[in-house]
């Protein structure tokens, strides 16, 4: 038997996000018609609330965040899951100050990886978008890369933040 989860809808300016959670933990956020939605669930193992103790405040940081305001978020309720690799990316990623931006190198560099794409690639599998903002995370030359929602919404998303970034070149 598969585990259940519930989501809420939240309609944000760079679309709708679906908020999945089971009964202690955020599983995961994600834009709805992109390409990662909801991966690793079915149909089946979620079902649609109007309110749930878990979503309910991952809502209220997400209408903070897109006021623009900084906010402590180190008490999440995020769900145990991961490689070890990837929980000390991700850990990393909270650290990133609002506003600023960190290249995989230097990421790399700060957690003694030898790979700056294998850190890409965690941060790629990161499943909490924006509140553990792996959007803060650049290329080389703090030139935008990379971003499971596309370069669009990770523009949006550190314009929103008055981070400093290079547009990717065609």
């Amino acid at each position: 038997m598969s585990k259940k989860y519930v989501k809420m809808l939240y309609s944000s300016p760079i679309g709708t996000l679906s908020l999945v959670a089971d009964d202690h933990y955020l599983f995961g956020i994600w834009v709805e018609e992109e390409s990662d939605f909801e991966r690793e669930l079915s149909e089946n193992d979620v079902r649609v609330v109007e309110s749930h103790p878990v979503l309910n405040p991952i809502i209220s940081h997400l209408d903070t965040y897109f006021k623009g305001q900084n906010q402590d978020l180190s008490e999440l309720p995020l769900a145990p899951i991961g490689s070890d690799f990837e929980k000390r990316v991700w850990n990393y990623l909270r650290g990133i100050p609002f506003g600023k931006t960190v290249t995989y190198g230097q990421i790399a560099k700060d957690l003694q990886v030898a790979s700056a794409q294998a850190v890409g690639g965690a941060v790629g599998r990161n499943p909490w978008s924006i509140l553990v903002p792996c959007h803060r995370v650049v290329g080389v030359g703090n030139r935008l890369t990379g971003y499971a929602w596309g370069l669009e919404k990770k523009a949006w998303l550190l314009r929103h933040e008055g981070a400093t970034f290079k547009e990717k070149k065609e």
